[in-house]
């Protein structure tokens, strides 16, 4: 996840920092292979250039009881072009034009947010980068996905943090332009005026916290969704226990979402390794509803390129990783596998599923090469019922902050 607001603090008196401005380069090389004579393979070759704008709070003449209003601002602009040739087919990452067939030569995005600040309140304008269950940034592909809008974050105390947020519109990872939210279901599509949603998160202890969230989709449909993690630490390994709920209900009788999904993981960390065991469950009338716009729900326990979140889909997740900072400092590897069962075609046929992940990512540690890194990803997807795929993704990436 990009960090956009470094330098400036939950609360809203000024920081001692200078504004901060952070540069970004990113080369991505994504191809999509599919087992199929009749599905087309995708992907591109990109390069993008990106710069974002944080600065600290400052005093306004404004006080209430004696206690100054701040104010700070943040800009962004986002541009990629295209290297590869024009395969004619919509790969997610650059703009498509589904009439003329055309993929876009390149494309830029651009934001700003005013940010009101009084105590330990933060009040935020215009564009905005959320991480919450229905509302999260994406950058596994090529630029980032925001949304507009305004927030308001609060420290409630030293243990519960409160948000509230009316977010009108978003820009996905492969457009340029803000738009509605929308789903799209048995061919027509809702949108939606707004997302309200309210998100708590209270810290029991340094070792266990929760998460409630409850966002509304104006003429779509409301979700639930609670989290507890729990962090049991010894002198030579650490077990992270991770329990999610989540509940999605309609708001319009011309749709059917009826979904719950429960999940489970257990992470166990011992010096330089890591094994992840995990479940997920989809129970309900319907699959789990994702919005139009590729828009992602990393907040599942089983969230790959392919969401195991079909109707009363079960999934069973296994991930390993190393760190070889013993041996080679920036270098990580994870193998990360899913299978998921128990779930139909849409004619009635039992179907299954599985997706293997292999990622490796290595940050260059010289002085001279700070903020270099380098990122691989091999995916391999295989359906009983349906078209098998594999993905190669690769990323340089590079960032400086002045």
């Amino acid at each position: 996840m990009l960090s956009l607001l470094s330098g400036v603090s939950l609360s809203g008196q000024a920081q001692p920092v200078e504004p901060e401005w952070k540069l970004t380069f990113k080369n991505a090389y994504i191809e999509r292979n599919f087992d199929s004579e009749v599905v087309r393979d995708s992907g591109s070759w990109s390069q993008s250039a990106s710069l974002f704008y944080t600065s600290h709070m400052k005093e306004t003449p404004v006080s209430v009881d004696g206690n100054p209003v701040t104010i700070g601002v943040n800009a962004s602009t986002q541009y990629a072009v295209r290297l590869s040739s024009d395969k004619h087919v919509s790969d997610g990452i650059l703009p498509f034009d589904p009439v003329t067939q055309t993929q876009a030569a390149d494309y830029f995005k651009y934001g700003a947010t005013l940010k009101l600040g009084y105590q330990e309140t933060l009040v935020s304008l215009g564009e905005l980068w959320l991480d919450l269950p229905l509302t999260t940034v994406d950058s596994s592909r090529q630029l980032l996905n925001s949304y507009w809008g305004g927030n308001l974050r609060s420290q409630i105390n030293d243990q519960l943090q409160l948000e509230l947020g009316h977010i009108t519109k978003f820009s996905p990872r492969n457009e340029e332009d803000f738009r509605k939210f929308s789903y799209t279901s048995g061919g027509l599509t809702y949108s939606s005026d707004a997302l309200n949603y309210i998100d708590l998160r209270y810290q029991f202890s340094p070792q266990l916290k929760t998460e409630y969230y409850f966002g509304y989709l104006e003429n779509l449909y409301h979700k639930h969704y609670l989290g507890v993690e729990h962090l049991w630490e010894a002198e030579d390994f650490s077990l992270v226990s991770k329990l999610k709920y989540f509940n999605a209900q309609k708001e319009n009788d011309e749709l059917n979402i009826d979904a719950q999904n429960i999940g489970m993981l257990e992470t166990l960390k011992i010096n330089n390794h890591s094994i992840g065991l995990g479940y997920q469950q989809i129970i309900g009338d319907s699959a789990y509803p994702l919005l139009d716009g590729l828009l992602p729900e990393p907040y599942f326990i089983n969230w790959n390129a392919t969401g195991f979140f079909k109707k009363d889909e079960k999934s069973y997740h296994f991930i390993y990783s190393y760190d070889f900072k013993d041996f080679i400092p920036g270098l990580n590897t994870t193998v990360k596998y899913v299978a998921g069962r128990d779930f139909k075609t849409a004619d009635g046929r039992e179907n299954k599923e599985s997706e293997t992940n292999l990622i490796g990512s290595y940050s260059f540690q010289q002085p001279y090469l700070k903020g270099l890194s380098l990122q691989y990803l091999l995916l391999d997807y295989n359906v009983k019922h349906g078209t098998d795929f594999t993905e190669n993704r690769f990323f340089i990436n590079y960032s400086k902050k002045f």
